[in-house]
């Protein structure tokens, strides 16, 4: 029934624009289950929270009147969501951590990257042959609020989608690009990104879609320094996912790959060659879930 009210909720707060959304960093147990809420917003006079459950790292919106929250204490750092986000920020090579956490034989992880794209709709093809191939798959979509404003029936379709858990992974507000730049001055290490704006965009995009954001966040072109590094650890409080097996970069898929193509058309090689490999890929493996390459 709960989670009923939850979607309830979500679906009542995408119909309105949410105001005053903010990091507000604080905790509350439910029984043995500690939270952290990292987002506050308000809707029609009403204040919500953003928060997180520790152990299992899922996110949930919740009206602030139901619980009693009070301000981030030392048990935190004994949490396993504090522990895998000090691991995930300590080095940005690679942009975050790109390979599971944990032991889960035959795992592999499927992520999709939603940049920016004049192209029109998404890889739906490529969906489709893999919803029929492995019927209910779980991924991780890593969206831009670019793509979104852009593609307005294309998010509908894909949000929707009966054969696909999704969990939705900030991949920044405008995902900021320019061809002619260096890496060490492009994307977020452009000297002009508005980190805050960046990441907190994208996640009031998601939430006034009526989606739920994650804890996770991608850095566009997995670009990071170690200032960005420290901004998600010490004031977001997100888990920057890297990847292993890049599919147009020709990187090997092995047990516990974090894989990454491309749905905005933006890198069809990428989408053709993991079309090829699918069939023996899930023949010797099995796609999970992100939050299980972390949760024991």
């Amino acid at each position: 029934m709960q989670k009923f009210i939850l979607l309830g909720l979500i679906f009542t707060l995408s119909l309105y624009g949410i105001e005053s959304y903010t990091v507000n960093i604080k905790t509350y147990q439910e029984g043995e289950n500690h939270f952290i809420i990292t987002r506050s917003f308000s809707d029609k006079g009403h204040l919500f929270y953003l928060s997180t459950n520790t152990q299992s790292l899922q996110t949930h919106i919740i009206p602030a009147h139901t619980i009693i929250p009070k301000a981030l204490g030392a048990h935190f750092q004994t949490t396993l969501f504090s522990k895998l986000l000090r691991d995930a920020t300590a080095l940005h090579v690679k942009g975050g951590t790109p390979h599971a956490r944990t032991q889960k034989p035959k795992a592999v992880f499927l992520t999709m990257d939603m940049c920016p794209s004049h192209k029109l709709g998404y890889e739906r093809d490529f969906i489709t042959y893999l919803t029929t191939l492995n019927g209910k798959t779980p991924i991780a979509i890593a969206i831009t609020s670019a793509w979104i404003e852009h593609h307005p029936q294309a998010f509908e379709e894909l949000r929707s989608h009966p054969l696909l858990d999704i969990t939705w992974v900030n991949h920044t507000h405008t995902h900021f690009y320019d061809k002619t730049l260096p890496n060490h001055k492009n994307f977020m290490l452009h000297p002009d990104t508005d980190v805050a704006r960046e990441i907190l965009e994208l996640e009031k995009t998601l939430i006034e879609k009526g989606m739920t954001p994650s804890v996770f966040f991608r850095f566009p072109g997995l670009i990071a320094d170690e200032t960005l590094m420290n901004a998600l650890r010490e004031i977001y409080f997100l888990i920057p996912l890297g990847a292993d097996a890049w599919i147009a970069k020709h990187e090997n898929v092995r047990e516990g790959s974090f894989i990454l193509i491309h749905g905005n058309k933006n890198e069809p090689e990428g989408i053709t060659l993991l079309e090829q490999m699918l069939p023996q890929l899930l023949k010797r493996y099995t796609f999970k879930s992100i939050e299980e390459a972390f949760v024991p």
